[in-house]
């Protein structure tokens, strides 16, 4: 490898820095790019690290390492993931906890180093000659110790002398400007999934197009889907606060989770009700489609569920028991709400004669019920329950599933 002789690659480097930091939207390949650049450009490194904080229930953080001799490979950081130990025992991490913002080790403070962090013994056995770490915050520079919003990322050497004083310089120069790069993709990320968790996947994604001014919206055909828990006010007064929310999640998990698992949005929670549909001409759905698919997710939810009561009982906690309503209707799919305030959702009698199904469930004893436009052209055995009143609606006749 060479050694630069002038700063006109690092120039470049970080002018194409800044243009791809308007496009980014995944740091990974721009970050593989980088590193590469930085070889050609006659910075020694063979191990590059990255790690920059997340918002993911199951993980704190994502490092990205680069090798000069394997390509990239990214990986989330968390209490359950395999790497969770080797971060906590690493330099940066070190490095973090002493609210510093640089860390390096050279020959011969290598050798000292390696009994202390399991990481630098093992890139001394590849022929470590300079570990060089850095810090950026997000925003004020306490951010990247107090809130770890920011990035951290290390420099492994094995050229002989390490790195010179041109490529600390060269390296503290650039790196802001690949951290502005991680910066706005991890807004972006954070904004597309917040959207997606709040929204749903489609609903999130009408708002990212630019659906988002009042009344904006269409009518669609879709299967839908209502399910509510039974006798909620009598396990929110025995449970308590903290029991009763881990009820609801446990519920949830077992039954919204099914939705999503068979190809239906769930579009909102109204306290322990959950409004859900299966869009037919979406993606190519046509209506046996998505009444098959919401019958999945009926089977689905009802087999969670008895496993997840299974283990409540097993821990001494109250299980929990539901009722489903099923319509099929044109329902009308976009922004409602105020000016301030804005949901995107469903409206229209199909949705309200959904709820209506459901709340016969628990007068019949019944836990899934469906109306006689679903169970048409539907390939099951079905109990026909007769005509059943609907407050508010016109009399329906409704079947369960046999």
């Amino acid at each position: 490898m060479t050694r630069r002789d002038d700063s006109a690659p690092i120039e470049a480097l970080g002018e194409a820095l800044v243009r791809e930091s308007l496009a980014a939207s995944d740091y990974t390949p721009i970050f593989a790019s980088f590193c590469d650049r930085l070889a050609e450009a006659g910075v020694p490194i063979f191990r590059v690290l990255i790690v920059t904080t997340t918002l993911h229930p199951m993980a704190d953080g994502v490092s990205i390492i680069w090798r000069r001799d394997g390509g990239v490979r990214d990986r989330m950081l968390g209490p359950e993931s395999e790497d969770w130990d080797e971060w906590n025992s690493s330099p940066l991490k070190a490095m973090l906890d002493a609210k510093s913002y640089r860390i390096r080790f050279r020959k011969p403070s290598i050798a000292e180093a390696s009994a202390r962090y399991p990481l630098i013994k093992e890139l001394a056995a590849e022929g470590l000659t300079d570990y060089f770490g850095l810090g950026m915050a997000f925003s004020e520079a306490a951010a990247l110790f107090d809130e770890r919003d920011g990035l951290l990322a290390s420099f492994s050497s094995d050229a002989p002398d390490g790195f010179s004083d041109a490529d600390i310089e060269a390296l503290e120069r650039l790196m802001p400007r690949f951290g502005l790069i991680v910066k706005l993709a991890n807004r972006e990320r954070l904004f597309s999934n917040v959207l997606d968790a709040y929204l749903g996947p489609d609903a999130g994604r009408h708002v990212r197009e630019g659906q988002i001014a009042l009344g904006s919206g269409g009518v669609i055909e879709a299967v839908i889907w209502f399910c509510d828990l039974r006798n909620s006010v009598g396990l929110a007064k025995k449970l308590g606060h903290q029991g009763f929310i881990d009820l609801l999640n446990d519920y949830f998990a077992a039954v919204a989770g099914s939705v999503l698992d068979s190809g239906g949005q769930v579009l909102r929670f109204v306290g322990d009700a959950a409004l859900a549909i299966f869009p037919i001409a979406e993606d190519g759905m046509t209506e046996a489609d998505a009444k098959a698919c919401a019958m999945q997710a009926v089977e689905r939810a009802l087999q969670r569920a008895a496993a997840t009561n299974a283990t409540r009982r097993d821990q001494g906690l109250d299980a929990f028991e539901f009722g489903i309503g099923l319509h099929l209707g044109r329902i009308m799919y976009g922004n409602i709400g105020v000016p301030q305030r804005v949901e995107f959702s469903v409206i229209g009698e199909a949705a309200n004669a959904a709820a209506r199904i459901q709340g016969l469930c628990k007068r019949l004893g019944e836990t899934v019920l469906v109306s006689e436009t679903f169970r048409q052209g539907c390939d099951r055995r079905w109990r026909d329950l007769g005509l059943q009143d609907l407050r508010g609606g016109d009399p329906i006749r409704v079947f369960a599933p046999d």
